[in-house]
């Protein structure tokens, strides 16, 4: 944690330093919007900036043919697996996320979210720290999904169709290409999925690549030399283990039919959990294009025995490479995929903390750099709630400047200025709004906060500055 706290001090303009940009005063310039952002991250541009020159440099620069986005993250990408090399073995999370833009008017090369109004997506592979603190480590792979027309509604499963090699589903396979390929060669990663990398060639192309994986289950497959299928077969497994965990709440929201049965409402809960495990060898699909005739993968099987009346049961499924010789290796298998929430926190931050669906960009490449600008700024935000949570006593100079601590100290009349990061986050919470008794606080109380803090430091510095006159 200590080494956290230290990536927090160093200030997020190293994340962009060096950046090839073709000249070295983009490169200057990036760092500077860096720097504004991390003070305001929700707030719109217009309001981080000092001034109309510094605002019309700032979309000259987004809107600038010669800045690749690509260009502009790679310098996080590289402190990122600096980062990861200090571990032996670091948790790869992938997801994808769809960001979705308002507005009458078409956006210059916005495509659209499968018909459904402007948009794009991105498919993030996010490093975390090994063990219970889930320190997230940084991106280390982004791929960009920008659909100019809706997705093929044609649900035929051939695999002709598969063998189209732009189709999206192979982002998955790329993510971990690149990451096994420009990984430390000292330390192992392991890649994380959610139902949607339950993939016979994805699979494959993990097993072909002696990578590791925790990926949970969707599809009941069919198994070698075996008269059951998969879930039959983990149903007649008897529990090797047991585990009290703790579960969120899940808030009803409006989704689709198939994603209601998959994310049910549910009131949090402490949930008693059986563990099981088998070896199994998957037979190949028919609409697999990988020739490999059966993968051999271990399977856990994690459900709840006994859940309130009224609530949905707890249960994964979860194919990995690791060991399940014993009850601790079910239970490592268990901690790992629960570490997969953290992406989804990280998309709030992208979404709620730095407010990017909110941005009046008028182009899809102007999009496509801010969000390069906001990947580590949002990594930033799930870093510094990550020490406040899990260190909370850590030094508040690494998440505020001295001038924000005064000021905030100041507007909340508190008696002494915030000395750790866990009062100084609650501090910023409270100036967005946050009520104590209402729990930990969240992006948007946070990004608030953030945003009236960076205004008042702002009025603050200039009235010192008009009195020195």
């Amino acid at each position: 944690m200590q080494e956290a706290e230290r990536w927090l001090r160093d200030g997020v303009e190293g994340e962009f330093s060096g950046a090839k940009l073709g000249d070295e005063r983009r490169t200057k310039r990036l760092e500077a919007m860096a720097g504004r952002v991390l003070r305001a991250p929700g707030a719109g541009f217009p309001k981080m900036v000092a001034d109309e020159a510094e605002l019309e440099a700032t979309y000259r620069f987004l809107s600038n043919d010669a800045v690749e986005p690509d260009a502009m993250l790679e310098p996080h990408m590289v402190a990122t697996l600096k980062r990861m090399a200090q571990f032996e073995s670091v948790l790869v999370v992938h997801d994808t996320t769809h960001f979705n833009f308002g507005g009458a008017s078409q956006r210059e090369g916005l495509g659209t979210n499968n018909g459904k109004g402007q948009g794009f997506s991105a498919h993030v592979a996010l490093a975390v720290a090994p063990g219970e603190a889930r320190v997230p480590l940084g991106i280390c792979a982004v791929e960009r999904i920008n659909r100019t027309k809706a997705k093929n509604s044609n649900r035929k499963r051939s695999r002709h169709l598969k063998l189209e090699v732009d189709r999206e589903s192979l982002r998955w396979q790329r993510s971990v290409k690149k990451v096994e390929q420009q990984r430390p060669t000292a330390m192992k990663c392991i890649h994380v999925m959610d139902r949607e990398g339950d993939n016979y060639d994805l699979l494959d192309s993990i097993l072909g690549q002696k990578a590791k994986c925790v990926i949970r289950v969707s599809h009941d497959r069919a198994l070698v030399d075996e008269e059951q299928r998969l879930f039959e077969h983990l149903e007649s497994l008897p529990a090797r283990a047991s585990r009290v965990v703790e579960l969120s709440q899940r808030s009803h929201v409006k989704r689709k039919e198939q994603s209601q049965r998959r994310f049910p409402q549910r009131q949090g809960r402490k949930a008693q959990l059986s563990v099981s495990g088998c070896s199994v060898e998957l037979k190949r699909p028919e609409t697999a294009c990988s020739e490999t005739r059966s993968l051999s993968l271990n399977v856990v099987r994690v459900w709840e025995r006994k859940p309130p009346k009224g609530e949905p049961p707890v249960t994964w499924v979860l194919y990995t490479t690791e060991s399940i010789a014993t009850t601790d290796d079910l239970m490592r298998i268990v901690d790992i995929y629960r570490s997969r929430w953290l992406v989804e926190e990280y998309f709030k931050a992208l979404k709620t903390g730095c407010a990017f669906e909110k941005r009046q960009l008028e182009s899809y490449d102007a999009l496509a750099k801010a969000l390069s600008l906001f990947i580590p700024i949002a990594w930033r935000l799930l870093l510094t709630r990550a020490l406040s949570r899990q260190t909370p006593r850590a030094d508040a100079k690494g998440v505020l400047t001295r001038q924000e601590l005064t000021v905030l100290s100041h507007q909340l009349r508190l008696e002494k200025v915030p000395a750790t990061v866990e009062e100084a986050l609650c501090a910023v919470a409270r100036l967005g709004g946050h009520l104590k008794r209402n729990g930990p606080p969240g992006w948007i109380t946070i990004g608030r906060g953030m945003e009236t803090l960076h205004m008042l430091t702002l009025g603050w510095r200039l009235a010192r500055e008009g009195s020195e006159m």
